[in-house]
C-alpha cells in the first residue's frame, strides 16, 4: 500500500469521524431542544415519511456513487455527465412515486381502510409526504463531482458541504419549531438542508461543471453494475427501515415517536462507522484490490479489529445503561425510549460483519451482499409481528435487535467459501461486551 493511499485514507477518515461526529452533536442537541418543543407524535410521522422517501430512493437506486467509485472510467467526462443526467431522472421519478403513495394514503385513509390510531391514519401523513417529495428533485441536482471525491478519498469539501447544509436545515428547524410549535418545521427544514447541499455542490470547486449529456456506453456500465446495487438496496430498505414500516401499522404515533428517539441514540454510533465504510473504506478497499491484492486480507482484518474494538464494548455499555441515558436527557414523555434503546443496542453487535459487504463490492460481487440482506429481510418480516402478537412491543423490539445475527453467520460462511476467513480474527472481540456491561452497571451504581 502506497505512502500517498495511507495518507489519504487516514486524512480522510478523521475528515469523516469529525464531520459523523459533529453531526450527531448537532442532530442529538436539535433533538433535545425540539422534544420540548413538539410532541412525539410529530417523531412519529416525520419518521414514517422519511421510511417511505428513503425506500422510494432505494427503489430507484441504481448505484451512481458505487459506479463512480468502482469504474475504471469514474473520473471521465463523459461517464459523469451521463450519470448526472441519471439522476435527475431518477430525482423526478421519485418524486412522482411520492406523489402517488400521498394520493394513496389519502383516499385510503378518507375510505375508512387505515387503522385511524396507527401511523399511517394519520390525516397530516399524506400532505407532509407531498410536500417532501420535493426535496428528491432538488437532490437530484447533486453535482455528480462530490461522488469522485469519495473516488480520490479527498472528504474534506464533502463533510464540509454535508455539515453546513445539515447546519443551515437545524437551524431553520429550530427556528419554525420555536415560533410555531407545528411538524412542519421538521419537513422545511430538511427540505432547506436539501437546497444547501445541491447549491454548494456546484458552487464549491469539486472538479467540474456538470451539463447534460447520454453516452451509451457509461448508461449501459452503470446499469450493468448498478443491477446488483438496485436489489441491494431493495432489500437493504426493506431491512433497515422495516422496523418503522412494520411498527407503524401497529403502534401509535407517539409510540413510533418515542422509538424513533431510541432508534437514534442506538444508532448514533453504527452511522458514524456505515458513513467509513461506505465513504472511506469501501474505496480504500477497491483501490488495494487493484493495486495491492496480497494485501487485502490483512488490511481488512486490521479494519475490523479496529471497529470491533469500538462496538463491542458500546454495545454492553447500552445494553446496561441506557435507560440512565434516555432519563437524563429527556424528559417524562420519552422515558419508555430507554428500555427500547438498552435492546437495540444488541444490534451493535453485528457494526463490524458489515465490512464484509464492502470487500463484496470492491471485489465487483455485489450479489453476495444481496443473498445475506435477502434472508435477513425475510427473518424479519416474520419475526417482528408474531414476536409483537406474542410479547408485546418489546418483544417485537428484540426481535429487530437480534436479526442482524443472521448477517454473521451468511458474512461468515461467504468469506469462508469465496475469499479468505479467519474464525479466530473474526470473534476475538465479542469479550469485550461484558467488559462494556460492566462499566455501565458500575456507573449505575453512581448515578442510581
Amino acid at each position: 500500500m502506497s505512502k500517498s493511499i495511507k495518507q489519504r485514507v487516514f486524512y480522510s477518515a478523521n475528515w469523516v469521524i469529525f464531520g459523523q461526529l459533529f453531526s450527531q452533536v448537532m442532530r442529538l442537541g436539535s433533538n433535545l431542544i425540539l422534544t420540548r418543543l413538539l410532541v412525539p407524535e410529530m417523531f412519529g410521522v416525520m419518521s414514517i415519511v422519511a421510511v417511505i422517501m428513503v425506500g422510494i430512493g432505494m427503489f430507484s437506486n441504481v448505484g451512481l456513487l458505487q459506479s463512480i467509485v468502482q469504474s475504471k472510467r469514474g473520473e471521465d467526462t463523459d461517464y459523469l455527465n451521463t450519470a448526472w443526467t441519471i439522476q435527475i431522472i431518477r430525482g423526478f421519478v421519485i418524486f412522482f412515486l411520492a406523489l402517488m403513495i400521498s394520493g394513496g394514503v389519502f383516499y385510503l385513509g378518507r375510505a375508512g381502510y387505515l387503522d385511524s390510531q396507527s401511523v399511517y391514519g394519520d390525516t397530516q401523513l399524506p400532505f407532509i409526504l407531498g410536500v417532501v417529495s420535493l426535496s428528491a428533485i432538488i437532490s437530484g441536482f447533486n453535482s455528480t463531482y462530490i461522488f469522485v471525491l469519495n473516488r480520490k478519498l479527498m472528504m474534506a469539501k464533502l463533510v464540509q458541504i454535508d455539515l453546513f447544509s445539515q447546519l443551515v436545515g437545524l437551524i431553520v428547524m429550530l427556528f419554525w419549531a420555536w415560533f410555531q410549535r407545528d411538524i412542519w418545521a421538521l419537513v422545511f427544514g430538511g427540505i432547506i438542508s436539501s437546497i444547501v447541499k445541491m447549491l454548494l455542490s456546484h458552487v464549491m470547486d469539486v472538479g467540474g461543471k456538470c451539463r447534460f449529456q447520454w453516452d451509451s456506453t457509461s448508461v449501459h456500465e452503470i446499469f450493468h453494475f448498478g443491477k446488483w446495487i438496485f436489489l441491494s438496496s431493495i432489500l437493504g430498505f426493506m431491512l433497515n427501515q422495516g422496523d418503522r414500516l412494520i411498527l407503524g401499522g401497529l403502534i401509535s404515533p407517539e409510540l413510533l415517536g418515542i422509538y424513533t428517539i431510541a432508534f437514534f441514540l442506538a444508532n448514533s454510533l453504527k452511522d458514524i462507522i456505515l458513513k467509513l465504510l461506505m465513504s472511506i473504506l469501501f474505496p480504500f478497499l477497491s483501490d488495494t484490490i487493484r493495486n495491492n491484492p496480497n494485501q487485502v486480507k490483512s488490511i481488512y482484518y486490521n479494519l475490523r479489529f479496529k471497529i470491533d474494538l469500538v462496538t463491542m464494548p458500546v454495545a454492553g455499555f447500552l445494553f446496561s445503561f441506557g435507560t440512565v441515558i434516555v432519563e437524563f436527557l429527556y424528559d417524562s414523555r420519552y422515558q419508555p425510549a430507554g428500555q427500547m434503546l438498552e435492546i437495540l443496542s444488541l444490534s451493535l453487535i453485528s457494526v463490524g460483519f458489515m465490512l464484509a459487504d464492502q470487500l463484496f463490492m470492491s471485489y465487483g460481487k455485489p450479489k453476495y451482499a444481496s443473498i445475506s440482506a435477502s434472508l435477513m429481510v425475510l427473518t424479519l418480516y416474520i419475526s417482528v409481528p408474531i414476536a409483537y402478537v406474542y410479547y408485546g412491543l418489546d418483544g417485537a423490539i428484540l426481535a429487530i435487535a437480534i436479526n442482524p445475527v443472521l448477517k454473521i453467520v451468511i458474512s461468515m460462511i461467504i468469506m469462508k467459501r469465496k475469499y479468505f476467513f479467519n474464525f479466530y480474527r473474526e470473534i476475538m472481540m465479542l469479550p469485550l461486551i461484558p467488559v462494556g456491561y460492566f462499566v455501565g452497571q458500575q456507573l449505575k451504581l453512581i448515578f442510581l
